[in-house]
């Protein structure tokens, strides 16, 4: 500990050139009192100076200013060795006789303790004066020493307020920084007990999560609302936070459900843990929608997958409309007719589709349902007596249609390869009604009659029904069901139509 140390602690202090105060007066008085001696002083030293922030019975000049410089000081020698300075009779010491605080003060007899403040600076000392020489016993000693501990307490005691007093400054500060934070990037913070399992949620927090803000314990209902395909994953996430021995870190990423609605967010959470002696006592962090993003990444996955998986079934594809037509047509000019005209057909329903494939979903034109089917099935058979279409008008805005097409085209490819378009006699009839209700919904059936049955035909579980399955659950916040019957496929969807038409 260096003197630059100890002369900012004493500055940091607030002590050097404060008014007199009570509660020292009281110390140095008590001192004198049962010492017996005519002076007492709690002096603070800087590296010019003594400044007596209590004292008794000094006059003069010293007295007016309350202190005096290092040449009439005794104290400054308690504060460099920091350690009791005990003197009989100054003017007989080699050193001492020659400060002036002999002559010009009158001091002979020094008793002076060093007094720390609660980092254990020494700040200066806490004295006792005699005009004539006194043989200090242990009991003076001990007896200063015990009245410094109170001394030192109340330095420590405002020290510590004056900490706490600038760090809630500087907490008051940053809370309002981050609500400013939290309202421009629309977040959510919390600050969660994990010994209690209290959680305490700004507004941000309740609206995120669909909770109502006059609920006094939300986490019991955000737990549920976890998605169940994501609640073993973001309550490992959860553990491993409150672990002792890893990072403290809660990061997770997961999904929610509404309890009435079905409505499906993504949240990411992003939060420290703190522990007191091995024991997880506090988590805070943020909380934020990112399903935005969760659904164009999934959205430029699938349609990944789905470029790949269209180039694979190309020549599947192809070679099904050769059959086709060629089981159809009599002559190989009519052959040319029909195969160019189904071929330009599986062109213009690849427009449908396209933008979404390039990742540019919003460059299709709006549609009504009748269209996007025929368009997508026109290729396979067009509306012949294999593939019949019924339903009443329902239009399509532009990025929900891209899903649809994707999920119609992938059952007419399974048809084409293994269901009732692989051959001559099988049917598809694709019909579609609405249910008004507290949530209108379209309810959409494809039916497959005179299909292959047997093992091959579950066959087609692969990458076509993932698709469907990603496609009608994360873009079109629908559901959907598969049926193997013995005369074919039967497939079932339901999607809210406001997903259909925003």
């Amino acid at each position: 500990m260096t003197n630059r140390d100890r002369l900012e602690a004493l500055l940091t202090s607030s002590l050097l050139d404060s008014p007199p105060e009570a509660v020292f007066d009281r110390a140095v008085k008590l001192a004198t009192q049962v010492l017996g001696t005519p002076v007492g002083l709690l002096s603070f030293v800087d590296d010019r100076r003594q400044f007596f922030k209590a004292q008794i019975g000094l006059t003069g000049q010293a007295a007016s200013d309350r202190g005096t410089p290092l040449s009439h000081s005794f104290c400054q020698y308690v504060v460099a060795a920091d350690a009791p300075l005990i003197v009989r009779d100054a003017r007989t010491d080699p050193v001492l006789s020659r400060n002036l605080a002999v002559p010009d003060l009158g001091v002979v007899a020094y008793l002076g303790v060093p007094v720390h403040d609660g980092d254990g600076h020494v700040l200066g000392s806490f004295c006792a004066i005699d005009v004539e020489p006194r043989n200090w016993s242990d009991y003076d000693r001990e007896i200063l020493e015990s009245i410094r501990v109170g001394v030192e307490s109340e330095i420590a005691l405002r020290a510590e307020l004056k900490k706490r007093t600038a760090a809630e400054d500087i907490r008051a500060q940053a809370e309002e920084r981050l609500q400013l934070a939290l309202r421009a990037g629309q977040l959510g913070s919390f600050d969660f007990d994990p010994r209690t399992e209290i959680a305490a949620w700004d507004p941000g927090m309740y609206e995120l999560w669909w909770i109502d803000p006059q609920e006094q314990d939300p986490y019991p209902r955000a737990v549920a609302r976890v998605h169940p395909s994501d609640k073993a994953e973001e309550a490992a996430a959860r553990e491993a936070a409150l672990d002792p021995a890893g990072t403290g870190r809660h990061e997770a990423e997961f999904r929610i459900v509404h309890p009435e609605t079905g409505e499906v967010r993504w949240l990411h959470l992003d939060g420290k843990t703190t522990f007191v002696e091995g024991v997880p006592v506090r988590v805070v962090g943020t909380a934020r929608d990112v399903t935005k993003r969760r659904s164009a990444e999934l959205q430029n996955a699938l349609l990944t997958k789905e470029l790949n998986h269209r180039v694979k079934n190309l020549f599947a594809i192809t070679l099904g409309m050769i059959n086709l037509t060629a089981r159809s047509s009599e002559t190989p000019a009519e052959m040319s007719t029909a195969l160019s005209g189904r071929i330009q057909a599986l062109a213009s329903a690849h427009e449908i589709i396209q933008p979404a494939i390039v990742g540019q979903p919003d460059l299709a034109d709006a549609a009504t349902l009748r269209q996007l089917v025929e368009a997508v099935l026109r290729p396979h058979g067009g509306t012949n007596q294999q593939v019949k279409i019924d339903g009443p008008d329902v239009h399509l805005n532009a990025r929900p249609s891209t899903s649809l097409a994707l999920v119609v085209h992938e059952l007419v490819t399974n048809a084409v390869k293994y269901g009732a378009l692989s051959v001559d006699k099988g049917v598809v009839e694709v019909t579609w009604s609405l249910d008004r209700g507290p949530e209108d919904t379209l309810h959409l059936v494809w039916s497959e009659v005179g299909a292959p049955t047997g093992p091959g035909a579950d066959a087609t579980a692969g990458f076509g029904t993932r698709l469907i399955e990603e496609t009608v659950a994360g873009q079109l916040l629908g559901s959907w069901s598969r049926t193997w019957r013995p005369v074919g496929l039967l497939c079932e969807l339901s999607i809210p139509m406001r997903v259909l038409v925003q």
